[in-house]
């Protein structure tokens, strides 16, 4: 009615001298009024609250699709924090997705016993684990695909505070489903702990504040340990001081992703920040994450390589213990404390066939002795005496997931070994050569017939990989 009288008020402005005419005039703008509200309607955007079903239950989510959104469209999902809402569309802003059409889903959270709160509220199951969660993101996905055409290459996946912890939770078991990463004010903390066991590197960007003692600060140069060496990053980051901002780009080596560290002056425990070089958390995180498809090339046979050689870096300060008497190099005997909030440095294997590789240098004959414990049970996997030299080793673990403490030994102190290059790759147990991706690097790497990663001066049938060729090599 609001509409009707305004277009008559109009149309006695303009002095239609019948009632007729005005009637005319009244029947001709509301037509007019209709057909032009239709056509917005048609290509209006999508900004409403969705529901679908996951193993029973109802779940749901708040979609929004830009009025000019791209074919097919990347699609982001971005995770509130604990007692956050759907409709807080946070911490990817809507404003992002105008500017460069993309879609992004905020699902909701359902209600979780919080012990820090010591009560219910949304939030996210941040095991490190499968989880019904997990199975409401892949039905989140679905969902959009079947009602617009999205790129299922181009999914992302970010989150604030326990949306934080549930991106990294992502990123350890749904690889496969998102291509890149980011956080903000979240990293698993007390009841959630860090599970670095995914199937392949995985590109993440994290924005903390210097004065969050919520998730807390200064537990962070672990968490990027921790994600540095499960991601074979180089541990010694190109940093960039901005005018209220530290950035650390920990770099992609050879068949990796790159880990990338915001530290913001002066913010505490917030899901945006205009503090970044884009004077926009959002916008940060989508020109990160964004660089990256499912496509986007890397060694999925990578587990562990924290590259302790590398020029600059002080691996005793990052975890390791390195050339004390006996011990040439132990790493992962960590737990957690009430201090460290269950925060630590460690070595994580799912279960299956690996292959610890490094390098043993010494200028007389010597030997060196591997050991892998669980931590849980002391249960010992590898215990093994080898020559020093290019040394690789193979070995299998049955525990679905577990900690575990690696240790190498010399026989006296006085022996001067040096450890170097150390690192844990996964097995193939196909026959045939394992399809390795190069990344755009011109050196060279060697594997067996099996696909494990082989040392260059290793006997037998040996496979090089150079510049995308492939050539069989017989040493004796």
């Amino acid at each position: 009615m609001l509409i009707q009288e305004r277009i008559c008020n109009f149309a006695k402005t303009k002095n239609a001298t019948t009632e007729k005419e005005m009637n005319n005039c009244l029947n001709c703008l509301t037509t007019l009024l209709l057909l032009c509200w239709n056509l917005l309607a048609t290509n209006a955007k999508t900004d409403e609250m969705r529901t679908v079903t996951v193993n029973g239950a109802t779940r749901a989510y708040w979609l929004y699709v830009p009025d000019k959104v791209s074919t097919p469209a990347p699609l982001v999902l971005s995770l509130h924090g604990t007692g956050g809402h759907a409709a807080d569309k946070s911490p990817f802003r809507t404003t992002v997705a105008d500017q460069e059409g993309c879609i992004v889903a905020y699902p909701q959270g359902e209600d979780i016993f919080f012990p820090v709160f010591g009560s219910t509220l949304p939030g996210w199951h941040a095991t490190g684990e499968n989880s019904n969660d997990i199975e409401f993101f892949k039905a989140v996905i679905d969902d959009v695909a079947a009602h617009f055409s999205i790129d299922r290459k181009r999914v992302y996946c970010c989150g604030f505070s326990n949306g934080g912890m549930m991106a990294y939770t992502a990123a350890c078991v749904a690889s496969d489903m998102f291509a890149a990463f980011a956080s903000i004010s979240g990293y698993p903390i007390n009841e959630f702990h860090l599970h670095q066991t995914s199937v392949r590197p995985v590109p993440f960007l994290h924005i903390h504040g210097k004065a969050d003692d919520f998730v807390r600060y200064r537990h962070m140069p672990v968490i990027v340990d921790n994600m540095v060496a499960r991601n074979g990053c180089n541990p010694v980051p190109k940093k960039i001081r901005g005018t209220d901002y530290d950035k650390s780009v920990y770099e992609a080596t050879e068949g990796c992703f790159p880990y990338v560290y915001y530290e913001i002056d002066n913010m505490g425990h917030c899901d945006f920040t205009t503090q970044t070089e884009d004077g926009n958390s959002a916008m940060t995180m989508w020109k990160f994450m964004s660089q990256y498809t499912l496509n986007s090339p890397c060694d999925t046979t990578i587990i562990w390589e924290p590259h302790i050689e590398a020029e600059g870096w002080n691996p005793t300060a990052h975890g390791f213990v390195l050339d004390n008497g006996t011990t040439l190099l132990n790493f992962g005997g960590e737990q957690s404390t009430w201090d460290n909030q269950n925060v630590y440095h460690s070595l994580q294997l799912n279960a299956g066939r690996y292959q610890l590789s490094l390098r043993a240098e010494c200028h007389i004959p010597a030997n060196i002795t591997i050991q892998l414990k669980s931590i849980a049970d002391g249960k010992t996997y590898l215990n093994k005496t080898m020559s020093c030299g290019d040394v690789t080793v193979d070995f299998s673990v049955d525990k679905n997931w577990a900690e575990y403490q690696l240790t190498i030994l010399r026989s006296s102190a006085l022996e001067a070994i040096k450890i170097s290059n150390i690192s844990i790759h996964a097995a193939k147990t196909s026959t045939g050569i394992a399809t390795i991706t190069e990344n755009g690097q011109k050196s060279a790497r060697y594997y067996t017939l099996n696909g494990n990663k082989a040392n260059a001066s290793q006997s037998g049938i040996i496979i090089r990989q150079q510049s995308g060729k492939t050539m069989k090599l017989i040493r004796e």
